[in-house]
């Protein structure tokens, strides 16, 4: 059956409108005008039934474009939205909605943590739910998502010595993914800090612990000392080092450094000599008579006229201990170490009378 002309007429007035229309959308919209209000011509022909169109685009507060278009059947044209008042501004409410389409999908992560509660496991402990498939028929419960990758499952503890808490996990948000079921865990209390440590009695611990021993002493000649005869004195050079130790306590660590700065010799008889390093060992094959270019002394009697028949020599090392830590620094004065030797001297007349 061939269509009626007046309905082809009608049909191809309808398409020239909406064609009319789009064009308008297309102008408006290429051009990039922030608001725009458009009308088609009304409609002269004997044919177009009083077909409308009308188009309103506005980029405030969502770009966009309205489209009106009716005819002769259908209501009345609905009129254009008008742009926002004057001295709204660039941030106007133009319209109350964006236009376009908007997700209806929930967010797939929901916002889930572990939360401290007062929850107490039943007095026969927990146990996990036991899922046992129907025989036949019947509902079959599928887990609602199934992801591969890496995965952590917390596993219900029981509570250890010492304060702590029960944790729920619990979702604030709607979301599938993360949102099954934990079970829930037992966490301890963190220790609770101790009093604030005093880097002083840190440092007085790590002074205790420098282990700082008696010096070894040396002198020349070797055996008996002679009367009018140049003796050199000298410590064990490997005792004349720094020492270091270290004492911690509440994440607070102090160390303290030994130094040894002078050492002090009492010969027996009354003399004394203070060295400011270790001294010289007595070279072999040096001259006897020769005298130490750092650390001596000379005998001017016989200790055979004494009780024992020896003299006590003592040599005595003075450190200056210094310490560090916890943004303070200090000091430790009068450490010193000790060490004694018996010693006898002798006289031999050739010496003492200048026989040489």
């Amino acid at each position: 059956m061939a269509g009626h002309p007046f309905r082809r007429g009608v049909g191809g007035l309808v398409l020239a409108r909406i064609g009319g229309v789009l064009a308008v959308v297309a102008a408006v919209c290429i051009g990039g005008v922030a608001s725009a209000n458009a009308e088609l011509p009304p409609a002269t022909g004997p044919d177009d039934q009083g077909w409308y169109g009308s188009v309103n685009c506005d980029q405030n507060p969502h770009p966009g474009c309205e489209l009106f278009a009716g005819g002769g059947s259908s209501p009345a044209a609905p009129a254009a939205p008008q742009g926002p008042a004057p001295g709204a501004g660039g941030g106007g409410q133009g319209r109350g909605a964006a236009p376009g389409d908007r997700n209806l999908t929930p967010p797939e992560t929901a916002k889930c943590a572990y939360v401290r509660s007062d929850y107490q496991p039943p007095a026969g402990g927990m146990r996990p739910v036991v899922y046992e498939r129907p025989a036949s028929g019947g509902l079959v419960v599928r887990a609602a998502v199934a992801r591969s990758g890496l995965s952590v499952e917390a596993v219900a503890s029981q509570p250890g010595r010492g304060p702590g808490a029960w944790y729920l996990y619990q979702c604030t948000t709607d979301g599938v993914r993360d949102a099954l079921y934990r079970p829930p865990v037992w966490l301890a209390d963190p220790p609770v800090p101790g009093p604030a440590v005093d880097p002083e009695a840190l440092a007085a611990q790590a002074r205790d612990h420098l282990g700082l021993v008696g010096p070894a002493i040396s002198m020349s000649p070797v055996r008996d000392q002679l009367v009018q005869l140049p003796t050199w004195l000298w410590l064990d050079a490997a005792g004349w080092n720094q020492v270091a130790a270290t004492a911690a306590a509440g994440g607070v660590s102090v160390t303290a450094v030994a130094r040894p700065v002078s050492v002090n010799w009492s010969l027996g008889d009354g003399g004394t000599v203070t060295c400011t390093g270790p001294g010289t060992p007595f070279p072999a094959g040096a001259d006897p008579k020769s005298a130490s270019p750092d650390c001596g002394y000379t005998y001017r009697h016989r200790s055979l006229d004494e009780p024992g028949g020896t003299f006590t020599v003592t040599a005595t090392v003075r450190w200056d201990v210094t310490w560090a830590g916890a943004g303070q620094a200090g000091a430790f004065p009068g450490l010193t170490t000790t060490s004694t030797v018996p010693v006898r001297v002798i006289d031999i007349p050739a010496l003492t009378t200048g026989g040489g």
